[in-house]
C-alpha cells in the first residue's frame, strides 16, 4: 500500500507519522543530491543550492498532501523533517549552537518565502508564476525558459505523481 493510501485508510499514531514524513524527507534528500550533483545546473554544488531544491520538493510534496485533502499533519510533519535534516547539515558543517538558532531561523524565513510562492502558483495553476519563482530561487535569476528550470520542474512534478514511500 502507498504511503498516501495508508494515510486516507487510518489516522497514524505520532510515531508512524514521523518515520513516514523522515521517510519521505529520506526521498526528496535523494532526489536533490541527484539534482545537484556532478555540477548538474552548472552552479556550484554547495549548501545554497541544496537548500534552494530541498525548499522546491518538500513544497511538492506538501502540495501533493493538501491535495488529498485532510492532510495538514502529514504535510506540517515532512516540512519539520525538511528542517531536521537541515539543522543536521548545518551541524555536520561545523554550525555551532549559538549561531545554530540564527541560522535556522534564517532559513526558516527564507524557506516560508520561496515554498509559499511554489505553493500558491501550483495551487493557482500558473505555470509562469511557478518557472519565475524557480529560476529567482535556485537559478539566481536565470531567465524562466532556461532548460534547468524546466528539468527541477520536472523533478517536483515527479514528487507531485510518481510514488513515495
Amino acid at each position: 500500500m502507498m504511503w498516501f493510501e495508508r494515510l486516507r485508510t487510518k489516522k497514524m499514531s505520532q510515531h508512524a507519522m514521523r518515520a513516514l514524513a523522515m521517510a519521505i524527507h529520506d526521498r526528496l534528500a535523494e532526489r536533490t543530491l541527484a539534482l545537484t550533483g556532478g555540477d548538474r545546473l552548472g552552479i556550484a554544488d554547495d549548501f545554497p543550492l541544496r537548500f534552494d531544491v530541498m525548499v522546491l520538493l518538500a513544497a511538492a510534496a506538501v502540495h501533493r498532501l493538501r491535495r488529498q485533502g485532510n492532510q495538514e499533519a502529514m504535510a506540517q510533519a515532512v516540512w519539520e523533517m525538511t528542517f531536521e535534516g537541515f539543522e543536521e547539515s548545518l551541524r555536520k558543517r561545523g554550525v555551532t549552537d549559538l549561531r545554530m538558532g540564527t541560522r535556522m531561523n534564517r532559513l526558516l524565513r527564507q524557506a516560508g518565502g520561496r515554498g509559499m510562492a511554489y505553493l500558491t502558483a501550483w495551487e493557482a495553476g500558473d505555470e509562469i508564476a511557478l518557472r519565475a519563482a524557480v529560476a529567482r530561487n535556485v537559478l539566481n535569476g536565470a531567465d524562466p525558459d532556461d532548460p534547468r528550470v524546466a528539468e527541477l520542474l520536472a523533478s517536483a512534478r515527479q514528487v507531485l505523481e510518481q510514488p513515495l514511500p
